[in-house]
């Protein structure tokens, strides 16, 4: 198996790389299990003080794999059961969020380039999200015809107001790193040029830090916002179950590959 995430220790700071640039870093099955790996070394490493998410290429995540829907979506179309079921696939990914939320260290999303779907949770699911202004950011979700996953129903709705949220979610509009600082998604948004700055300033200040009064903070965080964070992705993922099987998600899937517009047909 290719190595899918790399890792940089640095000065306390380990940096994990999603690194599969072709396919602008989606979050594939395996790449979702080196990843889970990678954050577990990094959580229970004593000289890691902070983690750094960031994707190879010059972009961060384009969330989930279509390659790997359309096998999905093939199987269901021959009436052959897929190799691995909705709720497995889901955990993979939703374990992810969770041993970010869990683990008590400061982890920071490094966002340029282009951040969609899964990514976008993956990057809320962090306790700091910088990107660059320009960064490409959406909530692609309901474009293939699925509804939020891993966990980004509650996150994105304790980050931003409901009306943002619903319309972020329902229209899957781009739009950029600046907005989403302005809405609240994120930490800030800064130029792209200062990015690499911005990250390796905020890196080194909570690197040199209490680790130990960070991770109190976080666990009281986590108590009042996301108390309700487990039950939420079994919601997602009752979704999820329900979605794959339907036509519009085969359409979508379809005409992305295809590179047209989708036909939905509300079925």
């Amino acid at each position: 198996m290719s190595q899918l995430v790399m890792t940089e220790i640095v000065q306390g700071v380990a940096t994990l790389i999603l690194n599969d640039p072709d396919k602008m870093n989606a979050l594939s099955q395996p790449m979702a299990e080196q990843l889970f790996s990678a954050l577990e070394q990094a959580r229970y490493d004593e000289s890691v003080r902070v983690i750094v998410l960031r994707g190879a290429g010059g972009r961060f995540c384009a969330g989930g794999d279509i390659k790997s829907m359309k096998k999905r979506v093939d199987c269901y179309a021959q009436g052959v059961a897929p190799d691995t079921s909705v709720p497995s696939n889901m955990w993979n990914l939703n374990r992810l969020v969770l041993t970010i939320r869990q683990t008590e260290k400061p982890v920071i999303a490094w966002i340029e380039g282009a951040c969609a779907g899964g990514g976008i949770s993956l990057a809320m699911a962090c306790d700091f999200s910088i990107a660059a202004q320009d960064v490409k950011m959406t909530c692609a979700f309901a474009g293939i015809g699925l509804a939020p996953d891993m966990g980004s129903t509650m996150i994105l709705l304790r980050r931003t107001s409901p009306v943002v949220a619903t319309d972020l979610f329902m229209t899957a509009r781009r739009f950029t790193g600046r907005q989403a600082a302005d809405w609240g998604i994120i930490t800030r948004a800064v130029p792209a040029e200062e990015l690499d700055k911005e990250v390796a300033s905020l890196s080194a200040q909570l690197a040199g830090g209490p680790t130990r009064a960070y991770g109190e903070i976080k666990g009281a965080v986590n108590r009042i916002l996301y108390d309700g964070l487990y039950q939420c992705m079994a919601n997602e993922a009752a979704c999820a179950e329900r979605l794959t099987r339907s036509k519009d998600h085969a359409e979508a899937v379809n005409a992305f590959l295809e590179k047209r517009k989708p036909a939905f047909q509300g079925k």
